[in-house]
């Protein structure tokens, strides 16, 4: 039995102490613990909320028994409350808060004089919070990665001074992290307005254009982000994400065209040798000039022919320079039949040879 007693005292004893330390801890260190109890600013007790030393419930237990034991140097206006509350304040410890609130020191009283109440002790009321404070807390927010909080806190920011840039073009980026595009391109329009070189929020704009297939307005943004801050990569990589897009679409469009126009045109049969698809094969002119010369031999000319046998094409690639043209201006007086495959007239591409024998 005595042992039980014991034990259940020195478990009390652990606990009351596991409790001092952590707010000693919680307020500026061991010895503000353990030696003489101070009042607690509201800075200490947000400072403690705050800290990950202990769990919000065990935090706020603390913080109330020691708000109850020390008192505090602080009023309880509607924002101080409401700030308590959304670091994690529970009910608990804002009653104790309020209970303490109001500090009545005793009246002292002279004899033999008439009893003179002191003056109320001056209670220290921090300032609300103000724009830096909350633009600090939205970037620890966004490092914790809580949107919700850092969009409340922005909010809170563009109340407080509506004229500066930053806190919409930072809630606009939040916006677009979420994937709000209408309410992110809002903000960044806003904080546009206002900074109008402001390079990161014309990249975001663009990428807001770009996912919404508006290439033009997006390639706009990112080509001037790029000229403010030549240093910006996103601008650079956006401009040419867009520009090798558009050059590969027209490249499809020009091969989807090709490989149309390939399909439409008739196809062409070659045949070889089409002196016997002559109708009317007009013979060359052999000039005297290239007789006495001596110049002869076997001029080619290949030709091409329309389904209905017109010439198309006559070109001659084999003989004589000179003896060349008389050929050609041969085979273009010259007429033809229609090749036909399987009794249906085709276009067809072959050749006709004239010899040029100067005894003949």
């Amino acid at each position: 039995m005595n042992n039980s007693k014991v034990i259940n005292g020195s478990s009390r004893r652990f606990a009351l102490g596991f409790v001092a330390v952590f707010v000693g801890l919680l307020f500026g260190g061991l010895s503000s613990a353990v030696g003489q109890a101070r009042q607690l600013s509201l800075a200490d007790i947000l400072i403690a909320l705050r800290s990950k030393k202990a769990v919000i419930e065990e935090k706020n237990k603390i913080l109330a028994d020691a708000v109850k034991q020390r008192g505090i140097t602080f009023s309880l206006t509607p924002e101080i409350e409401k700030e308590l509350g959304s670091t994690g304040a529970y009910k608990e410890l804002i009653e104790a808060i309020r209970e303490k609130a109001v500090v009545n020191e005793p009246v002292a009283v002279q004899k033999p004089e008439p009893v003179k109440a002191d003056a109320p002790p001056t209670v220290s009321v921090p300032p609300p919070p103000d724009f830096a404070f909350y633009r600090t807390r939205a970037a620890t927010n966004l490092l914790a990665g809580d949107l919700e909080m850092a969009l409340a806190d922005l909010t809170n920011a563009i109340r407080l001074k509506p004229g500066e840039a930053q806190p919409y073009i930072d809630r606009g980026l939040v916006y677009l992290k979420q994937g709000k595009l209408d309410d992110a391109a809002a903000d960044l329009e806003k904080g546009l307005g206002i900074d109008q070189k402001n390079a990161a929020a014309m990249v975001a704009r663009a990428q807001i254009f770009e996912q919404k297939g508006d290439t033009a307005n997006a390639l706009a943004l990112f080509d001037k982000a790029s000229v403010i801050d030549p240093s910006n990569a996103a601008a650079k990589l956006g401009s040419t994400k867009i520009r090798d897009a558009a050059a590969a679409e027209e490249r499809r469009i020009a091969a989807a065209k090709a490989a149309e126009e390939a399909r439409s045109e008739p196809r062409i049969v070659p045949v070889g040798a089409m002196n016997g698809l002559a109708t009317d094969l007009v013979m060359p002119m052999y000039s005297a000039l290239d007789r006495r010369m001596n110049i002869q031999g076997k001029v080619t000319v290949q030709i091409t022919l329309s389904e209905t046998g017109k010439l198309i094409d006559a070109q001659a690639t084999e003989g004589p320079k000179s003896l060349r043209n008389a050929a050609v201006e041969a085979v273009k007086r010259s007429t033809f039949k229609p090749m036909t495959v399987q009794g249906k007239p085709v276009s067809a591409s072959g050749y006709i040879v004239y010899n040029f024998v100067p005894n003949q």
